[in-house]
């Protein structure tokens, strides 16, 4: 790569610059690495530095490393820079020449050739790994609860409004479940706050352990969660997973030291046979759960209009 990097640099500069070594040494010196690709995707000119990516003669072997999810933006990228004349930014992932990921943001600047047209791609790299990181880290912050590790209030909207659309669309069924620990304020009054943090990191584990993959069960705050079916055959399906839920809670419960049991009230709702949209569905779960409470807790309730009489 080094002869053909010496090579196709002085052909590049021949006429621009006296000595090609001063515009080598400058873009050496600079913090991004640089590449430099012609028109028909070889590529003339890479810098030392070049985020321990070992780059290739040309732009489709460059390409083979570029994460398969994030290649048709790369390429979409490469096209509109030739066509428009203008330079772009992309951000996509690049495998290292260690073999690990690295995330890169890549500014390709055209430069006219002979005849006027984009000649040659000036593509300027940074590595960007370690801000992707803390985006995610702020991410994973904004839309989970830190206690318990699960989807937050605001997430679990965002999956319920995803999840209507989808039923809609497929003209399917959906099932929500409303969770109400009984009696946690005495958890956290008799054995210490830290004994109820525990318990309700339990109560996470053993809710995830009824549900399937595709299902979601969020804290919505304190001691309150909800169990999200976004595809489901039938009412008597949700019930099934409502009973798995209750017998897993119904084992003795044992936290620093102490043992104990524990209950929940829960409300249900199916869509579209108890509303179409999230704010009836939510308000309606919410009205069964109240019910439940009401009628001695310890249970689960499904909707019906029947019960606001």
């Amino acid at each position: 790569m080094e002869s053909m990097s010496q090579w196709g640099f002085d052909r590049l500069t021949s006429g621009l610059m006296e000595r090609s070594d001063v515009l080598r040494h400058i873009l050496q010196s600079m913090s991004d690495s640089i590449m430099i690709v012609d028109s028909g995707g070889e590529i003339v000119y890479a810098s030392s530095q070049h985020l321990c990516i070992s780059v290739p003669s040309h732009i489709a072997k460059y390409m083979d490393n570029v994460h398969e999810r994030c290649r048709k933006a790369v390429v979409r990228t490469f096209y509109r820079i030739k066509k428009q004349g203008k330079p772009i930014s992309v951000q996509y992932e690049y495998k290292a020449a260690g073999g690990g990921w690295l995330w890169v943001e890549s500014t390709g600047i055209p430069l006219a050739g002979g005849n006027g047209e984009v000649g040659y791609i000036a593509v300027l790299m940074k590595d960007i790994t370690q801000r992707k990181q803390a985006e995610e880290s702020l991410r994973e912050l904004a839309f989970h609860d830190p206690l318990t590790g699960l989807p937050n209030r605001r997430l679990f909207r965002e999956h319920l409004l995803q999840s209507l659309a989808q039923a809609k669309r497929s003209r399917g069924l959906l099932g929500l479940m409303y969770l109400d620990i009984d009696d946690f304020k005495l958890i956290n009054d008799t054995m210490g706050h830290e004994a109820g943090d525990d318990f309700l990191k339990a109560f996470a584990t053993r809710i995830k352990g009824c549900i399937r993959e595709v299902d979601m069960v969020a804290r919505m705050g304190g001691d309150e969660f909800t169990v999200l079916l976004p595809t489901v055959d039938s009412a008597s399906n949700v019930e099934k997973v409502a009973k798995r839920i209750f017998a897993a809670i119904s084992a003795p419960w044992e936290t620093r030291g102490h043992q104990f049991s524990a209950t929940v009230s829960c409300g249900i709702v199916v869509y579209p046979a108890n509303g179409e949209d999230a704010a009836t569905l939510l308000r309606n779960v919410d009205t069964a759960l109240y019910k439940v409470k009401e009628s001695g807790r310890n249970n689960y309730m499904f909707y019906d209009p029947a019960i606001l009489k």
